[in-house]
């Protein structure tokens, strides 16, 4: 193992962690689950849920197009440069 794959598998790890709780944290369009927990919601808090949301649903895309883009380069530097 090389230096880049350790560097690699240590964001890849940090990043998989961040996707799994802004995912867990996204407002479910079914109900129940972590939205359960909560007591109840008002006119203010579900307009501040929509942005929440969306923020999170593109913070949760970016977390994911840069996984996808250290593993294939993780990959490809496993490959040529050993």
């Amino acid at each position: 193992m090389s230096a880049i794959d350790i560097a690699g598998g240590i964001i890849m790890i940090i990043v998989s962690i961040l996707i799994m709780v802004f995912i867990l944290l996204q407002e479910s369009k079914r109900g129940g689950g972590i939205e359960a927990l909560s007591m109840g919601t008002s006119y203010y808090s579900q307009n501040e849920g929509r942005t929440r949301d969306a923020k999170l649903h593109r913070w949760t895309k970016i977390l994911a197009y840069v996984f996808f883009i250290v593993t294939i380069a993780v990959s490809a530097a496993s490959v040529y440069l050993v």
